[in-house]
């Protein structure tokens, strides 16, 4: 992202034109905004914040996330489908092999974003009504760790599960910080995987979770950013201005 592929100045007056002939919400959105903070943060050069894309990695919005829970058979009813991350920065490919938007990790950098305004996390999916968004997001980052064959070198592994959402939110939406918690996710986890307790491939779901699910959770960062935090960071950027100005207005429309 450090060949200036694009101005915020002429982004920012796209969105102000457009917001007449559609829904401002198309714009000033989360995940608009998370890809403006991604921009930002990497042009300004904060090297050590998880937002800043090295040299090495990529950025990609709306990847899709192999899930450990994937239909086995035409009508599995416990069955879920891939799960798309509001954001990945890391060492991946997107659709390798024809896989229509599955992320493969390829090196040793996954760290996953999740945006919100205005929102929590989803309770459930449709098999199973106690799992949670959160709970889901990090069983689905431990699969596309085991199916990358990266579980041999974890220990060598940069992994990160961040929610990017306005500080009051996430002090008022308890779900938020519950969610988040690594021995909630264990619990939720553990729970999804006994669903499958009458299954002729429980035995090998059980064996998944103790020996691939929990040395990453054990591993994984989790933790929160908040937009405002970013921003302040943010300080001298020559954007810094119209990037405030832009989370006032999504915070408006959301």
């Amino acid at each position: 992202m450090d060949d200036k592929s694009y101005d915020l100045n002429k982004l920012f007056e796209f969105f102000e034109y457009w917001k007449e002939y559609t829904h401002p919400t198309e714009f000033y959105n989360e995940g608009w905004l998370l890809k403006v903070l991604v921009y930002a943060i990497t042009d300004f050069g904060l090297k050590d914040h998880p937002l800043y894309v090295h040299k090495n990695d990529k950025f990609f919005s709306e990847g899709l996330l192999y899930s450990p829970f994937l239909q086995r058979f035409k009508g599995d009813s416990l069955a879920e489908t891939h799960t798309h991350a509001d954001g990945v920065i890391g060492n991946f490919e997107i659709g390798k092999n024809g896989t229509k938007g599955l992320l493969t990790l390829e090196g040793n950098k996954l760290n996953i974003f999740e945006a919100k305004i205005n929102a929590e996390f989803s309770k459930n999916v449709t098999n199973a009504s106690f799992y949670n968004q959160a709970a889901r997001y990090v069983a689905c980052i431990a699969e596309t760790i085991d199916i990358a064959d990266k579980l041999e070198v974890l220990n060598d592994l940069s992994i990160g599960f961040y929610l990017v959402v306005p500080k009051d939110q996430y002090n008022t939406k308890k779900n938020l910080e519950r969610f988040l918690d690594k021995e909630h996710i264990l619990e939720t986890v553990k729970k999804r995987v006994d669903q499958y307790k009458d299954e002729a491939d429980y035995k090998e779901r059980i064996e998944w979770f103790e020996t691939k699910f929990k040395p990453v959770l054990k591993k994984i960062v989790i933790k929160p950013l908040f937009y405002k935090d970013v921003i302040t960071e943010l300080h001298g950027y020559e954007y810094i201005g119209k990037i405030n100005n832009f989370y006032n207005t999504c915070i408006k429309f959301n």
